[in-house]
Parts: structure tokens; sequence; C-alpha cells
């Protein structure tokens, strides 16, 4: 077995002693089942909490609300779970110096970087493969998809998007050597991004489109080539994030 197997079965096996496997299937498989049960419930809720007497004449909840749920809760609750439970990744080896000990012995810095990324890709993979088979699932049991655009390309715009995320974060991680760094370095990141925002030119590169335009997506509003410029550009920074961190690791003194 090469040592970079060897390294990515090691930061498996610990994943799985630490619940992170447990917690990642629970928690998106409930967003999963949250998005279409939000949509399906929210009229019976509302006329429920509404004075007795009241009428509201509320129409009946579509594919396009229970799609519409998946953008507001898997990118608000779910990507910030998941920065949550892979903020250690890096740090939590280098304030306890386990490190030193495999890289003492040969072990490549950067094959620690790159088993560390291929880890936490696959454990984000999962973690959207969950919500969005699941929510798709219901969804297509409930109602008529067709009325629905772009379902695919749409949430592959949040996964790349919470790729970049995680990727920044792991550099943060690296760079500052605390949990607290990688999640600070990423809260500026989105809060520099959403300033950018705030001027309209930005919206033909800016990587938070992809996190944005997938709900207008659905709705034809905004067409995929659109989105090519931005995941281009987010695709360009999460290599040079990752090269960064690499880079970084190993000139670092441990």
């Amino acid at each position: 077995m090469s040592p970079w197997f060897g390294f990515l079965k090691k930061e498996w096996t610990e994943s799985v002693k630490s619940y992170k496997l447990l917690l990642t299937i629970l928690i998106f498989s409930v967003i999963g089942i949250l998005n279409p049960f939000t949509a399906k419930i929210t009229p019976a809720l509302m006329e429920n909490f509404m004075p007795e007497g009241t009428v509201l004449n509320l129409p009946e909840p579509t594919a396009l609300d229970s799609w519409l749920q998946f953008y507001k809760n898997f990118p608000q609750m779910g990507l910030f779970i998941f920065i949550l439970l892979f903020s250690t990744m890096m740090s939590k080896e280098l304030e306890k110096g386990t490190l030193v000990i495999l890289l003492t012995k040969g072990l490549r810095r950067s094959t620690v970087i790159t088993a560390k990324f291929a880890m936490g890709f696959a454990y984000w993979t999962l973690a959207f493969l969950l919500t969005f088979i699941i929510t798709y699932s219901y969804t297509a049991f409930y109602w008529d998809q067709t009325i629905v655009q772009h379902v695919f390309l749409a949430a592959g715009c949040v996964y790349v998007f919470g790729l970049l995320l995680f990727t920044i974060t792991l550099w943060g991680n690296t760079y500052f050597a605390s949990a607290y760094g990688g999640l600070l370095v990423t809260v500026v990141a989105v809060i520099t991004l959403f300033i950018i925002a705030i001027f309209p030119d930005s919206a033909t590169w800016n990587p938070l489109q992809l996190l944005t335009g997938p709900p207008q997506m659905l709705t034809g509003d905004v067409v995929p080539k659109e989105m090519l410029t931005p995941f281009l550009v987010a695709m360009g920074s999460l290599l040079v994030f990752l090269l960064g961190t690499i880079l970084h690791f190993n000139k670092k003194r441990l």
C-alpha cells in the first residue's frame, strides 16, 4: 500500500471513530427529508397559526417549493454544519504534534494535504448526495417535477461552492494551525464575496452566484451559461487555495 493510501486509510479510520461518518449520514439525511416536508406542511401551519375566522388563499405547494427549501436549508444549515465538522482536520494534529512522527518517518507533506483534501471531498460528496437524492425522491413522490428546470445543474453549482469553502477552510486551518483560524478565514471569504456582490457587474464572475443563482435557474430566469464564468472562477480559486495550502505546509515549521 502506498504512503498516500495508507495515510488516507488512517484519516478514514479516525473520521469513523470520531463519529463524523455517523453525524454526516444523520444530519444530511434529516435535511433531505426536511426540504419537501417543510414545503408540504407550511400552508397548513400558517392556517393553524392565523386568528380564527381568517381566510387564507394559499396556493398548493409544488415541486418548486420543495427545491426552494433545498436551496435555503442546505447552504444555510448543511454547509455551515459541514465546515464545523471538518474545521479541525489539520489544526488538531498540528496542535498535538502527531504529524511530526509520521513526517520524520518519510511521509511527504504534500501527501498529508492531498489525503486530507480527498477525505473532505469524499465526505462533502456524501453529504451532498444524501440531501439531494432524498429531496429529489420525496419531491418526485409528492409532486410533478416537470415544472422545475435545470435541477441537476443548479444543484451542481451549490456543490462546487461548498467544495470551494471547504478548501478555504483547510487553507486557513493549516496556515493558523487552529480551528478558529480556519473558520475565521472562511467567514471573511464569504463576507468578501457578499461585499463584491454589491457591485452589479460582479454577478458575471462572482463565485457567490453559484449559491444565489440556482433558485432562479429552477424557474428559467437564469440560464446555465450565465453560471459558467462563476463556476470557472470558483474552480480556479479552489486550485489556488489547495496549491497554497500545500506550498505553505511544505515550508511550515512543526
